[in-house]
């Protein structure tokens, strides 16, 4: 898309130009746009009980299972201890051995358990609040009750393990004393004279002995060693929002206040309330987005496509790649028009493509007359012969040669249509050619539908061995035979780029249209084509712009609009008993 010496307003056509060619793939991202948005929307609901609106999104649930810690009395004192420190029990809620138990239980991830538990000490009510998070209700609900369970049966064990540690230290101790004891008796029975010494540290030792055993006595006599905490009740769910939900993860993540230190009290707020439900994004507002982004991503794309296109579309752009002028611009035939084999400026004569058409007559005589040759159909008995090529297959070139011979013949010229694309013949299709009764040479001269126009056909087509350079030898003897008796010669060829046929019979041509399809022929095909013209000294008079979507329409509303067929249905070919051909005077002016 170069836009060199452009308007605004021109710039703006071609950008609206580039839009419409590809609105498939801005409507297409568009829709998948829509449709990301719709699918992206979660399509869990929920109703907020405060305000009773519907909530988009999954709902979250905290379950919180109560440990109470009870007060274990020591026998022979009148004082309690408490058996375990409730900050520590708070911090293996989701650290150590007890997520592991939890996910081993409930069969789940090790680092989602540990994500979603936290314990808080309630030293206040010497508690241990265990809390759960998640979206499943029974899920959050079974994540607190085992995760209360397992930490109890941990703390138990540690308790079990520390009492045990603690009466092997005594065993240890009264045996050490039993030992010095005996030792200090052993040295009594060999009255030392250092007696009195001796005797003193035995008494010291003996009382140490007897706390010592007293300790034991106690330990032996306790009751089982427990945590000391207590199931109070088991976990119960309730609805929080997501910010509630997204804290406590936070929480969990970082740790908590009486982990970090953060605050010099060991409590710590659950803000287990349930706070207002958050409201997500609506289906309709995801809908609506995704379509928009979609559709900026689809003009995006259309654009940047378009600018690395290189078909050619403009007439500037044609005129810049070959350094040709551009003698006509065909429009857009309808589709009707695409598929079907009319000639539409014989069918249609006052339609925009019938006045293009003759746009290039006008240019071919006008030629003629700035040449010094007698204009055809003034006498002369050497008829104009006109190559209609172009670079490659399906940019128009037939369907032009037989509405430029329509056109001519018009005028009153006598016009004779030869087919040189003996591999691909089609000419004959759209001239309705009819054989000549009572001949049986290879080689036929037909009438046509279109008064003043005559077909050559048979020169090669017939026969798949024919070789390339007799057919070509043939066409120019057929050329030469034929100037004295036409005055416009059309020589349909095969497309320049692919054979080298339309090259040999450049020697027998007065002048050369080449024609460039809008949106199919590309500038580097344009631009070695019009490089082979140089080089081969082409008589090229100019190019025809086909399927231009620029052409002016000014031209068909002046003749269009007075013709009865063009008027019920202008931008296609006319049907049914309507497709008539134009009166004879019409065609004779």
């Amino acid at each position: 898309m170069a836009f060199d010496d452009q308007d605004p307003l021109t710039r703006l056509r071609h950008y609206v130009s580039a839009l419409r060619r590809r609105w498939y793939l801005i409507v297409g991202l568009a829709v998948l746009g829509a449709v990301i948005g719709w699918v992206s929307t979660p399509s869990a609901a929920r109703v907020d009980s405060s305000t009773g609106e519907v909530v988009n999104g999954p709902t979250y649930y905290r379950a919180s299972h109560i440990l109470i810690q009870e007060q274990v009395a020591t026998e022979g004192q009148n004082t309690s201890v408490n058996s375990t420190s409730l900050s520590q029990a708070a911090y293996l809620v989701n650290t150590g051995d007890v997520p592991k138990l939890v996910a081993k239980e409930l069969d789940l991830d090790v680092d989602d358990v540990e994500s979603s538990l936290l314990g808080l000490p309630r030293t206040q009510v010497n508690s241990v609040e265990v809390q759960a998070v998640g979206t499943d209700r029974a899920e959050t609900v079974a994540l607190a009750d085992a995760a209360a369970k397992h930490l109890v049966e941990v703390l138990d064990a540690q308790a079990k393990a520390d009492a045990g540690a603690r009466r092997d230290r005594i065993i240890a101790q009264l045996d050490q004393l039993d030992v010095q004891i005996s030792a200090l008796n052993e040295q009594l029975a060999l009255n030392p004279p250092n007696r009195t010494q001796i005797e003193a540290q035995q008494r010291s030792l003996t009382n140490q002995y007897s706390l010592v055993y007293e300790q034991f006595s106690q330990l032996a006599n306790a009751a089982d060693p427990s945590s000391g905490l207590s199931s109070l009740e088991g976990a119960r769910a309730v609805e929080i929002s997501k910010a509630s939900y997204d804290n406590t993860r936070e929480t969990i993540r970082e740790g908590a206040d009486y982990v970090t230190g953060a605050n010099t009290s060991s409590e710590v707020t659950s803000n287990s309330a349930p706070s207002a439900p958050d409201e997500g994004a609506s289906r309709s507002s995801r809908t609506g987005a995704g379509f928009l982004v979609g559709l900026f991503a689809g003009v995006f794309a259309a654009l940047v496509l378009d600018r690395f296109d290189n078909r050619l579309r403009r007439r500037s752009d044609v005129e810049a790649a070959t350094g040709l002028t551009v003698l006509a611009e065909l429009p857009v035939l309808s589709r009707p028009e695409q598929q079907g084999l009319e000639v539409v400026a014989f069918t249609q004569h006052r339609s925009r493509a019938a006045e293009a058409y003759r746009v290039i007559r006008g240019a071919v005589l006008f030629a003629e007359s700035e040449s010094g040759r007698a204009e055809p159909g003034t006498g002369s008995d050497d008829a104009l012969v006109i190559m209609v090529t172009s670079s490659n297959p399906a940019e128009g070139k037939t369907t032009i040669t037989a509405n430029l011979a329509a056109v001519l013949a018009e005028g009153g010229l006598e016009v004779l249509v030869l087919n040189c694309d003996f591999r691909r013949p089609r000419v004959h299709k759209f001239l309705h050619a009819t054989e000549s009764e009572g001949t049986s040479a290879p080689v036929v001269l037909s009438e046509t539908q279109v008064d003043g126009v005559r077909l050559i056909t048979g020169v090669g087509e017939d026969d798949p061995d024919a070789n390339p350079i007799e057919v070509i030898g043939m066409q120019r003897k057929i050329i030469q035979m034929a100037r004295s008796r036409f005055d416009v010669i059309l020589l349909d060829t095969a497309p320049f780029l692919t054979t080298n046929d339309a090259s040999e019979l450049l020697g027998e041509t007065d002048h050369v249209l080449y024609v460039v399809r809008a949106g199919k022929t590309r500038r580097d095909a344009a631009q070695r084509t019009a490089e082979i013209f140089e080089r081969l000294e082409a008589p090229v008079l100019g190019v025809v712009f086909n399927a231009s979507a620029d052409a002016s329409g000014a031209q068909y509303y002046y003749y269009g609009y007075n013709d009865e067929r063009t008027r019920r249905n202008p931008f296609g070919g006319a049907k049914g008993p309507e497709a008539v051909p134009p009166p004879a005077e019409a065609r004779a002016r």
